[in-house]
């Protein structure tokens, strides 16, 4: 017989949608946990009730401890050493939580120079709780770097040679820089960032998720591409792009929407491995398309004080040249391989579909209103406001809408109405804390490395050493950063991979007069590229395991598709007219439409298709002509766009005797 009220508990669980096993107790403390957390970040950016340290301090301990509870509720019963441990550990992390927060005036007025004994050891547990979870939630590495940066600071004074030398950190000295009282490292300024903007926008993502404004922007991507040529696989780009730039995550992008875009590529004709690496490469793509960018627009406007409008604005054309190529790189393909999903796509796909039941219209009646708070998002944005204020006005018109849908739902009983609201905004309040929370714990972790890198003047001094290297070159120097940019992002969450290669690779690129902005979206684009540049790629990893395809090809596959991420980054020095630096919008559109040009005209010549195939020579000449149009030069974008032109008008008169001659061409090679 169950104990009283323990129906009503597994009731209130449901509302956030726990595993199978989970014990609706853990589900539904983590549950109001989260919640409460997400409703006092919302309070708090709007009335500012603590100070900015406690604040700081607040958002993380509140963000480890959601993030054991969430290791808990995953755990199956029969593993109860594992549920022990983590349910102690939940138990230990409301130590810093009180204790920083109770003791934040001492720790800001009287042990502003060196932690005492208390302090030295909460800081230690929080620093253990913070590693604990980001090696449970993100694997290895990022903590292996924070270990290191920490025994680096500490050995400095045993390293030889200029680069590594430095005099060496005391114990007490060390632990404040990681967190109190310095209110430095994990409590420092990229925590910060990620207490007062990057988790109200989670919130945002949590709530459009709860409210099915996800859902519905999925089933109109494949309701619109979907009856295409390259059908699923255009759907495939739109969609997981948009999530990907809400979810702030490559590997949780693929990992979702990869699980039924990957099978409907397979089932219309698509390889495996090409499907795996067309989600891969959109999913990577979220991350650098704005409004939201993932999440490190927010970081990059606090590392550089750079306006988020700004780099919003930045970001705009770059992210049209991504999508644009992937999407003619699709097409080509689908023609290639004589792939002709138009016309029954939707009608096969609709069962996989989010709201697959009912139709587009009153999907956009049932369902539309959160992307109104979308749109409002990004017209506030736009309209110069503070980035925090415009996702925390979009979240309350979500709220607004919902409420008011619930209840013209439910005129006949409003109580029903109210309840299911609740639900829905409860979970997607949760859901968001949960995403914000992760990412909180990896920003705060590798904030350790960072300040430690900072602290020593690593940073400074490996930024002269690769100046030197590159005899003060620029290209040179663009070579070895973006190499740089590539090793140290392997493996990591683009926030992560970001907050580390600004900090190494960044201010040599300044140092030679390259725009700041220029040199941030240099390191943040080959950053994001490390998670599907093999041998690591874990994004296309995810990828080749739910398309069932070998993990080299895919990510060798992957790298053709994304070749905007790895060049763009370099037009950014070279030509950062695109970006709008010091340059009209006319200049900037015109230079957006030649580097996309040059790019689709290479993959062109890899894949052996314009209109129809291309000769050998026709193939060899369009490599110049990508040459051309991404040099800035006059001369050389007149002579690639001349030849261009020429292979174009032979593609033409080709294509034009197949259609007229029977049997002259087949089908399959014509482009439609």
């Amino acid at each position: 017989m169950s104990p009283p009220g323990d129906s009503t508990i597994s009731r209130l669980a449901g509302i956030f949608h726990p595993p199978a096993h989970a014990s609706p107790v853990v589900t539904l403390i983590l549950g109001v946990v989260a919640a409460a957390t997400a409703i006092f970040h919302m309070i708090q950016l709007d009335a500012r009730i603590v100070a900015g340290g406690q604040f700081t301090s607040l958002h993380l301990n509140l963000a480890i401890l959601i993030c054991l509870l969430g290791l808990l509720e995953s755990i199956p019963p029969e593993r109860k050493r594992d549920r022990r441990l983590l349910s102690g550990l939940s138990l230990l992390a409301l130590v810093p939580l009180f204790y920083i927060h109770f003791a934040y005036p001492s720790l800001v007025n009287e042990r502003t120079f060196l932690p005492n004994t208390p302090d030295m050891i909460v800081a230690v547990l929080m620093m253990a709780l913070a590693i604990f979870v980001s090696i449970r939630e993100w694997g290895w590495i990022i903590p292996a770097i924070a270990v290191l940066g920490l025994l680096y600071g500490y050995f400095g004074n045993i390293f030889p040679g200029y680069l590594f030398y430095h005099n060496g950190i005391s114990l007490e000295r060390l632990i404040g820089y990681t967190s109190i009282p310095y209110f430095r490292g994990l409590l420092g300024s990229l925590t910060s960032v990620s207490a007062n903007t990057i988790f109200i926008f989670m919130i945002f993502a949590g709530l459009l998720k709860g409210t099915g404004g996800l859902d519905l922007l999925m089933k109109v991507a494949f309701t619109l591409a979907g009856r295409s040529r390259a059908g699923p696989a255009q759907a495939s780009v739109i969609g997981s792009g948009f999530m990907g730039m809400l979810s702030g995550s490559t590997m949780a992008n693929v990992a979702s929407t990869g699980a039924f875009t990957i099978p409907l590529m397979k089932r219309f004709g698509f390889k495996s491995t090409f499907a795996g690496a067309v989600e891969a490469v959109a999913s990577a793509g979220g991350q650098i398309t704005p409004p939201k960018m993932g999440l490190a627009a927010f970081l990059i406007v606090g590392i550089t004080g750079i306006p988020y409008v700004e780099v919003m604005a930045a970001a705009v054309f770059p992210a049209i040249i991504y999508f644009a190529y992937l999407m003619a790189a699709v097409h080509i393909q689908a023609v290639r391989s004589n792939i002709n999903a138009a016309g029954n796509a939707v009608d096969d796909m609709s069962a996989d579909l989010p709201l697959a039941d009912i139709s587009l219209g009153r999907a956009f009646l049932l369902y539309a209103h959160p992307v109104v708070g979308l749109v409002l998002l990004i017209w506030l944005l736009m309209a110069g406001l503070p980035a925090s204020s415009a996702a925390l006005y979009a979240v309350l018109a979500v709220i607004a809408l919902e409420l008011i849908k619930r209840l013209v739902l439910n005129l006949s009983n409003p109580v029903a109405g109210l309840g299911t609201f609740a639900a829905n905004i409860l979970n997607g309040l949760a859901s968001g804390a949960r995403s914000g929370a992760q990412v909180a714990v990896v920003v705060a972790v590798i904030s350790i490395m960072v300040e430690m890198l900072v602290a020593t003047g690593f940073a400074q001094k490996l930024s002269y050493m690769m100046l030197e290297i590159a005899g003060g070159n620029l290209v040179p120097l663009m070579l070895i950063a973006g190499l740089s940019c590539l090793v140290f992002g392997v493996g990591m969450p683009t926030s992560a991979a970001y907050i580390l290669v600004a900090l190494l690779g960044a201010p040599a690129l300044v140092e030679l007069g390259v725009p700041l902005l220029a040199a941030h979206l240099f390191v943040f684009y080959l950053a994001n590229m490390s998670a599907i540049t093999p041998p690591v790629a874990v994004g296309c990893l995810i990828a080749a395991n739910i398309a069932q395809a070998p993990f080299f090809r895919t990510a060798f596959i992957a790298m053709r598709l994304a070749v905007p991420g790895f060049v763009l980054p370099f037009m950014f020095v070279l030509r950062p007219e695109i970006l709008g630096i010091d340059a009209t919008l006319v200049t900037q559109i015109l230079t957006t439409v030649l580097v996309l040009l040059g790019l689709v005209a290479i993959n062109m010549a890899v894949e052996g298709y314009m209109l129809t195939r291309l000769s050998i020579p026709e193939r060899i000449l369009l490599v110049p002509v990508t040459v051309g149009l991404l040099a800035p030069s006059n001369w050389t974008t007149i002579a690639a766009v001349a030849i261009f032109a020429g292979v174009l008008v032979l593609q033409v008169l080709r294509t034009r005797n197949e259609r007229a001659g029977p049997g002259l061409g087949r089908p399959s090679e014509q482009l439609h």
